[in-house]
C-alpha cells in the first residue's frame, strides 16, 4: 500500500526541475497534475493524490480509501484505513527530501467462496526519510523504521498470529555508469514471534531474536525499467493491447535485457525456535542466500542454506546419535549456463499478449530448448557440507541432466572428509546399541581403500558416475558393476 504513493511520488519528481524553489499554490498544482497524470482518468480525478502547499514542504496526501470503493463488500471488508501523509521539499541540489510518519490500525475480512478470514495488521509508529534522485525515480538515499508490528489472521481452518517489535530498514544506491545503479538494502526486525494454528488445531509457536536481511543490485539499468514501468501504469486498465501497443511492450522488455549485472540476497534468522508438541527444535543461527548474475545467456541462479548449531527437543534422538547431530550444515547449490536472453528475446518475438495462451505448445516447448543449450541443465554443487564432533564432510562438483532425456546425466564430485577414522570408531563403538552402525563403519572401511590423501591432509573421493551409470572413483572403476 504504500509503494504505489513512493512509486508516483517518483514518477512525477522526474518531469520537475532540478532546482530548489519556493514552494507555492502554483507548484501544488502543478506537483498534483503531474502525480496523477499516469493515472486512469477516473481515479486521476477521485481525489486519490493531493497535493497543498505547506510552510517548507509540499504536503501530499494520499488516500487508499479510494482504491476500494468498487470493492464488494462482501467479498472484502476494511476498516482503519486513513490517509497518508509525505512531505517533499526541493533542495539546491536538484534532489528533494522526502518525510512521512504514519501508523497503521486496520481490521477486515476476506471472503474466498464459502469460508471467510478476519485479518488485522497493526504498526504503532512508521517513518520514512530519505532523499529522493528525480532522475533515477528512486531514493539516492533514505531510512525507514516501524515499531510494533502485529498481524493476525484467522479463518475456520487456520490462524495465524505474528509480530515484530521494531524494524530498520535502509536504502542506498549510486551510479555505476551514466547508465546503470547500485542499490543496497539492509533491513533488520527485532522480537520476531509467531503463533499457527492448523486445521488439525496442532500449535506452532515460531520466535527469533532477529532477522536481517541484504539485497543488492549490482549494475541495475534504470531508465529501460522506468520505460515499461511506465507503459504499464498507462495500460494498466486495458483489456487487450493494440498491435502497436504489442510491439511497443516487445520492444521495452528487449531494452531491459538483462536488466542488471548481479543480484546479492541472503537472509538471516538468529536464534530461531520452533515449539511444536513434540518439544523445542531450534538453531542459533539459519541463513538463506540467492544470487544471479542477470538475465542474460550463460546466466547462473545460486541458492544456499546454512544451518549452525540446530537442536532438538530431548528425547527425539537416541543417545547414542546425539554425538552424530550435526553443528553446522551447509548446502550452497547454483544452475549453470542457462540462455535467459535468447529464450525470453523468442518469447518476446512470438507472444500475443492479447491471447489466453501467449505462445502455442510448440512454442513453449522451443522456449524450454532453448533455455537449456544442448539440452542440458547444469546443477553445481558449490558448497555441500556438514560438521559435528565425530565427523567433517564436505562436497563439491557438478551434475548434469538432461530433462528431455529421461535417465540421461552425468556426474562428477569430489568428496572431502577430515579425521575419516574418528568417524569410523564413533560407528564401531555404538555397533552394539544400533546394528546399522556396524554395517555402515564396514562400508567406510571399503570406501577408504579408495581414498586418496589432498593437500591438507583431509582424504579425498573423486567419484564420476558417466551417463552409462558406470563409476570411477579416484580413476578407478567401481568394483561388481555390470
Amino acid at each position: 500500500m504504500r509503494l504505489l504513493p513512493a512509486l508516483l511520488l517518483s514518477t512525477a519528481l522526474v518531469t520537475q526541475s532540478v532546482q530548489a524553489a519556493d514552494i507555492s499554490h502554483q507548484g501544488a498544482l502543478e506537483l498534483e497534475q503531474k502525480f496523477t497524470a499516469y493515472l486512469p482518468d477516473d481515479l486521476a480525478k477521485s481525489g486519490l493524490i493531493k497535493v497543498r502547499p505547506g510552510t517548507t514542504d509540499y504536503e501530499v496526501t494520499f488516500d487508499p480509501t479510494v482504491l476500494l470503493k468498487d470493492v464488494d463488500p462482501n467479498t472484502f471488508s476494511i476498516s482503519g484505513l486513513k490517509p497518508l501523509l509525505s512531505l517533499i521539499r526541493p533542495m539546491e541540489d536538484g534532489l528533494w527530501h522526502f518525510a512521512q510518519t504514519a501508523d497503521l490500525d486496520v481490521r477486515g475480512q476476506l471472503a474466498t467462496g464459502t469460508e471467510k478470514t478476519d485479518f488485522t495488521y497493526k504498526i504503532d509508529a512508521m517513518r520514512t526519510e530519505g532523499i529522493v534522485d528525480p532522475d533515477l525515480l528512486y531514493f539516492k538515499s533514505a531510512e525507514m523504521t516501524a515499531d510494533g508490528i502485529f498481524m493476525t489472521s484467522k479463518s475456520p481452518q487456520q490462524s495465524v498470529e505474528a509480530r515484530f517489535g521494531s524494524m530498520k530498514s535502509t536504502v542506498d544506491t549510486k551510479r555505476a555508469t551514466p547508465e546503470t545503479v547500485d542499490i543496497r538494502s539492509n533491513t533488520a526486525l527485532n522480537g520476531f514471534t509467531e503463533t499457527v494454528i492448523d486445521p488439525a488445531k496442532t500449535k506452532i509457536d515460531i520466535s527469533a531474536d532477529n532477522v536481517t536481511a541484504d539485497v543488492a543490485f549490482n549494475g541495475l539499468a534504470y531508465r529501460p525499467l522506468q520505460d515499461i514501468v511506465f507503459f504499464i501504469l498507462d495500460k494498466v486498465k486495458k483489456k487487450t493491447l493494440l498491435p502497436t501497443e504489442q510491439v511497443q511492450l516487445k520492444a521495452l522488455v528487449r531494452a531491459n535485457l538483462p536488466m542488471f549485472e548481479t543480484l546479492l540476497e541472503s537472509i538471516e534468522v538468529a536464534n530461531l525456535k520452533v515449539g511444536t508438541p513434540t518439544g523445542t527444535f531450534g538453531a542459533e543461527t539459519l541463513r538463506y542466500t540467492i544470487d544471479t548474475n542477470g538475465l542474460k545467456d550463460k546466466a547462473n541462479f545460486g541458492f544456499g542454506i546454512a544451518i549452525d548449531k540446530p537442536s532438538v527437543p530431548p528425547g527425539v534422538v537416541p543417545d547414542a546419535f546425539m554425538a552424530a547431530l550435526p553443528e553446522t550444515v551447509n548446502s550452497r547449490i547454483s544452475f549453470q549456463n542457462i540462455d535467459l536472453a535468447s529464450g525470453i528475446t523468442y518469447f518476446i518475438d512470438h507472444a500475443d499478449f492479447n491471447a489466453e495462451k501467449p505462445l502455442t505448445d510448440e512454442q513453449s516447448a522451443e522456449v524450454g530448448r532453448i533455455f537449456l543449450p544442448g539440452g542440458a541443465l547444469t546443477i553445481k554443487y558449490d558448497d555441500i557440507s556438514a560438521r559435528s564432533a565425530v565427523y567433517d564432510f564436505s562436497l563439491s562438483g557438478t551434475t548434469t541432466v538432461y530433462p528431455e532425456q529421461q535417465g540421461r546425466q552425468n556426474t562428477d564430485l569430489t568428496l572431502y572428509a577430515k579425521d575419516f577414522d574418528k568417524t569410523i570408531s564413533y560407528l564401531q563403538q555404538n555397533a552394539a546399541t544400533v546394528p546399522e552402525f556396524g554395517q555402515a563403519a564396514f562400508m567406510l572401511l571399503m570406501v577408504k581403500g579408495f581414498a586418496k590423501p589432498a593437500p591438507d591432509g583431509r582424504q579425498m573421493w573423486n567419484i564420476v558416475v558417466d551417463e552409462n551409470k558406470k563409476v570411477k572413483i579416484n580413476g578407478q572403476d567401481l568394483p561388481f558393476q555390470p
